[in-house]
């Protein structure tokens, strides 16, 4: 029985800590440093076409459409701010970003929050990577539906879904880097 109380103690700190806002980036700092390697399958074949039907705002409010990326490597991510796995693997999106700059990928980090949330978060961190939203009245493709996120999607010149991931992951990592060039 005594173990039963440790146990639900244990859980209840537990949760009120994840619903926590001042812990919530500490606790994604320690989560970051254990996050696992992505990796794209090369050997795959038949891989599911990407939709280009979707619709976003930039963080100033002007509408965006994937299609305009169509024939770019697209790294497609859904995520959101109170998301502590999404928090998590944002530095290293924003890293692998910063690498690509000069490169034909598009990132779409997608929030369906306020975009004045958004927005702050955007500004308080310092991001170079672009965030974008997706209002209510937007539509997401069935394709790039998930039940959790962070969701990502790497998206091949090709408009072939090459790597579909549900998690955080360490995308900046060395080999990945050297995977998504490969691509170009």
């Amino acid at each position: 029985m005594k173990k039963i109380a440790q146990y639900v103690i244990l859980i209840t700190i537990f949760l009120a800590l994840w619903k926590c806002q001042v812990l919530k980036e500490p606790a994604a700092t320690i989560m970051s440093a254990t996050l696992p390697i992505p990796k794209i399958d090369s050997t795959k074949t038949n891989l599911p076409l990407a939709d280009y039907n979707l619709q976003v705002k930039d963080l100033n409010g002007k509408m965006m459409n994937m299609s305009d990326y169509k024939g770019k490597v697209i790294f497609l991510n859904f995520w959101a701010t109170w998301c502590m796995p999404c928090v998590a693997e944002l530095p290293s999106i924003n890293k692998l970003h910063n690498q690509f700059k000069e490169d034909d990928i598009a990132f779409l980090l997608i929030s369906n929050e306020k975009i004045e949330k958004v927005k702050a978060y955007h500004q308080k961190k310092k991001y170079e990577v672009p965030f974008h939203i997706i209002d209510n009245d937007g539509r997401i493709p069935n394709i790039y539906f998930s039940p959790s996120i962070p969701t990502t999607f790497i998206i091949n010149k090709k408009g072939e879904i090459v790597k579909t991931s549900v998690g955080a992951e360490d995308w900046d990592n060395d080999d990945f880097v050297q995977e998504l060039r490969e691509l170009l």
